[in-house]
C-alpha cells in the first residue's frame, strides 16, 4: 500500500472516529448531561421552597406565641368599630367631653348608619353583609370660645369609639353667649350577622304575597275536600 493510500485510509478512520465520537456526545452524553442539569435545577427549586416553608412555619409559630395579644387587640378594635350604632354610648361621650370642656350643646342630629362605600346597597330587609363598613354621620351645635371647642374636638377623635371630625364651622357673633361651633362628626361601626326574622322595609311579611293572603293558608277546594271527608 502506498503512502496516498496510507493518507486516504488515515483520513477516512479519523472521520470515522470523529462521527463515533459525535454520536456517542449526542446519543449518550447529552442527554445524560441534561437530566442532570434538569435534577440540579428541580433540586435547587425544593430547597428554595424549603427554605420558605421554614420560614413560614417559624412566622406561623411566632404568630402563634402573641395569639393572646392578638386577642386583645381585636377586643380593642370591636370596640372600636361595634356591629350597632350604640346611640347612648354615642351621646354620653359628646355629653362627657363637653362638660370637661365647660361647653354647652345647643342642637344634637344623629342620621341613620349608612354603608361607608356607596357601592353598598342594603337589602329588601335593610341590611349589609357581614364586615360592612358603616358610618354614623353626627351634627352637634355647641355654644363656647373656640380654644375649648378645639379642645372638645380633640377630645372627641381620641375617644375610645373611632370617630372623625371631617370639618367644622365657628360662628364669632359680638356676644360672647352667640358663639357657636357647628360640628360634623362622623362614627364608624362594622356590621354584624343580618338579623333573621326581620320585615321588609314595605312592612310586609315574608309569608305574605303580594296580595296579602298568607303562603301557608290552604288553597281554595282543599278545606272543602277535607270537610267533605270528615263528614
Amino acid at each position: 500500500m502506498n503512502s496516498a493510500s496510507t493518507r486516504i485510509w488515515t483520513f477516512a478512520t479519523v472521520i470515522v472516529i470523529i462521527v463515533v465520537v459525535a454520536l456517542g456526545w449526542f446519543l449518550g452524553a447529552a442527554p445524560k448531561l441534561a437530566e442532570m442539569a434538569r435534577y440540579d435545577t428541580e433540586r435547587a427549586a425544593v430547597l428554595v421552597q424549603n427554605d420558605l416553608s421554614r420560614t413560614t412555619l417559624a412566622q406561623i409559630e411566632a404568630d402563634f406565641e402573641r395569639l393572646d395579644e392578638f386577642e386583645q387587640e381585636l377586643a380593642e378594635l370591636q370596640a372600636e368599630f361595634p356591629e350597632l350604632p350604640e346611640y347612648a354610648d354615642a351621646v354620653e361621650t359628646f355629653l362627657r367631653e363637653l362638660v370637661s370642656e365647660g361647653l354647652i350643646l345647643e342642637n344634637l342630629v344623629v342620621d341613620e348608619p349608612m354603608p361607608a362605600d356607596p357601592a353598598v346597597v342594603p337589602d329588601q330587609f335593610g341590611q349589609v353583609p357581614a364586615g360592612t363598613l358603616l358610618q354614623l354621620n353626627v351634627v352637634a351645635t355647641v355654644l363656647g370660645e373656640l380654644p375649648p371647642t378645639l379642645a372638645y374636638i380633640e377630645a372627641l377623635q381620641g375617644a375610645g369609639r373611632f370617630t372623625i371630625v371631617p370639618s367644622f364651622i365657628f360662628t364669632e357673633g359680638t356676644n360672647p353667649d352667640a358663639r357657636s361651633t357647628t360640628i360634623t362628626i362622623a362614627l364608624y361601626m362594622i356590621a354584624g350577622e343580618p338579623a333573621p326574622d326581620v320585615l321588609p322595609l314595605d312592612g310586609t311579611a315574608p309569608e305574605e304575597s303580594p296580595d296579602g293572603t298568607a303562603d301557608d293558608e290552604p288553597a281554595e277546594g282543599e278545606t272543602e275536600g277535607a270537610t267533605e271527608g270528615e263528614s
